[in-house]
């Protein structure tokens, strides 16, 4: 099998909005089976799921593919027997559900995605909270120019210890931090680093802390940008329908009310939301993070806020 049709074969198995899709409309499949006539809707159904499986593989082998090396990393991760590890205690969650493989790493195409923003901003310093086992990380590294260096950030000490180990037997520039990533943030906010690119993707409800922490010490360079993923949470955050989807919304309206940056949210992948300073010339007043998280009318698209212990306004406690 060539190395396209091999790899982008994986991304029927991920979790994502075009996966919820298609789970919508194979269940509308099976109750139309059961019902006389019908033919030419449950045909037109199925050229829709058909669509909506096909679109994540076609454009992952139409864009520039990813290296061999780091399409390995990915068979690596799906060979791990997260089941028995777990028992072992050499992992602290179990990431096999239910006898399924749950898999953490992003997207093919996203990481394709972050590749085309490293090598198009030049970016050599990355941030990326939330490591899993460096499939994103190495991807990026190989994006950076020469001398760039990706450092990361995960709970997991098997995993830092993977891709750590992994790294200085190539000689790449990546380095994954052991630790909570609102200490290490904190740690890495008092020695004065700041980077081009930060990649957040790690515990959905503390994204708002993580911004906080970067948008206070200035860990972001006055021209770099901040990719956020999983901003849809296979459509959580569109009807706040769990405590992570509505933390990820209130976070969204935190962002897109903060006058000190401008963003965009894509419909792609599982949501993907991309920040950068301002850096116009006549810039609108700066809007201090703690002011935004304090707008009493922060709704959602559908209904007023639910209570929730992850709403904008319980931000301020934290």
């Amino acid at each position: 099998m060539n190395r396209d049709s091999r790899y982008t074969s994986c991304c029927l198995k991920e979790t994502g909005i075009m996966q919820v899709v298609a789970g919508q409309i194979q269940d509308a499949l099976k109750l139309l089976e059961k019902k006389p006539g019908c033919k030419d809707v449950r045909e037109k159904l199925k050229g829709t799921m058909d669509l909506v499986r096909k679109v994540q593989p076609y454009t992952v082998s139409r864009s520039t593919p990813l290296s061999e090396f780091v399409q390995k990393i990915m068979d690596q991760i799906r060979e791990m027997n997260f089941e028995a590890l777990h028992e072992k205690g050499k992992v602290r969650y179990n990431y096999a559900k239910d006898g399924e493989f749950l898999n953490m790493a992003s997207f093919p195409g996203q990481v394709q995605f972050l590749q085309f923003l490293i090598r198009k901003t030049n970016a050599r310093n990355i941030l990326e909270i939330g490591s899993y086992m460096g499939f994103a990380t190495f991807g990026m590294a190989e994006a950076m120019p020469p001398g760039g260096m990706v450092t990361g950030i995960d709970i997991e000490p098997m995993f830092c210890d993977f891709v750590n180990e992994l790294a200085n037997e190539r000689g790449i520039g990546v380095v994954v931090i052991y630790g909570d990533a609102l200490v290490v943030l904190r740690k890495m906010a008092e020695e004065g680093n700041r980077y081009d690119l930060i990649y957040m993707d790690c515990v959905k409800h503390e994204y708002h802390e993580y911004y906080k922490i970067i948008m206070k010490n200035n860990l972001l360079a006055p021209d770099g940008m901040i990719v956020c993923d999983n901003t849809l949470l296979s459509g959580t955050s569109l009807h706040r329908s769990t405590s992570s989807g509505r933390s990820l919304d209130d976070f969204c309206q935190l962002v897109q009310k903060d006058d000190r940056v401008t963003s965009v949210m894509l419909p792609c992948f599982d949501g993907v939301m991309l920040i950068q300073n301002v850096v116009c010339g006549e810039c609108p007043s700066p809007q201090t993070v703690e002011s935004a998280i304090g707008n009493p009318k922060l709704v959602s698209i559908e209904e007023e806020p639910k209570e929730s212990d992850n709403t904008v306004e319980d931000c301020t406690s934290l």
